[in-house]
């Protein structure tokens, strides 16, 4: 049976450490499904939108997902899907509203996945509809924080997979997007080949 899992940002760009986190659902957790949402706008980032256009930020997804079945060949029995409701839905992209549209679309019952990293643990329940977002998905969490995971921080009732990597990845789209020279190694290589191609962040 396929259970799956959504992994959201706004993927400007994707890079090594988004591939890491979807390795970490995919080979830690029984889901096998997943499909990588960007968000049109996110809500913690709403002062300034994506440096990247959308079909840019699509494409280099695209791309990216090409270097993951390289980069990580264990993860074979995963299947991997983009989706652009979000872009399309236009707005705030709320993840909330993502999860509904994903269970409505796909038929599901229950809960579906939710893939992030444990950076993202200490404001989990200032989220929009968090109260009613925590009944619908089961929250992937994977460990980033080479000092220990960040589970004290996690709400008490949120619903858990605690995805502990041997390893952990810890790259950031805004360092890159700042200082791509310094951060090249981040980005899978055929994100990095467009981002020269196209001269983003430059």
């Amino acid at each position: 049976m396929n259970k799956t899992a959504i992994l959201g940002g706004s993927f400007d760009p994707i890079h090594l450490g988004h591939l890491f986190l979807l390795h970490c659902a995919a080979s830690l957790s029984d889901y096998n499904r997943f499909i990588i949402i960007p968000a049109k706008q996110s809500n913690f980032k709403r002062s300034s939108g994506p440096a990247a256009s959308d079909s840019d930020r699509l494409e280099m997804i695209r791309l990216a997902l090409l270097d993951y079945r390289e980069l990580y060949p264990q993860d074979k029995h995963a299947t991997v899907e983009v989706s652009d409701m979000e872009i399309k839905r236009g707005g705030i992209s709320y993840t909330y509203d993502t999860v509904m549209e994903v269970k409505k679309n796909l038929k599901i019952e229950g809960r579906i996945g939710l893939v992030m990293g444990d950076d993202h643990a200490q404001r989990l329940d200032q989220w929009y509809r968090y109260s009613e977002l925590k009944d619908e998905v089961e929250f992937l969490i994977c460990r980033r924080n080479p000092d220990g995971a960040l589970w004290n921080m996690l709400p008490k009732d949120a619903k858990v997979v605690k995805l502990e990597p041997e390893n952990v990845s810890l790259e950031s789209a805004t360092e890159i997007r700042n200082n791509l020279l310094s951060h090249e190694d981040f980005l899978p290589r055929r994100v990095l080949e467009y981002v020269r191609e196209h001269n983003l962040y430059s």
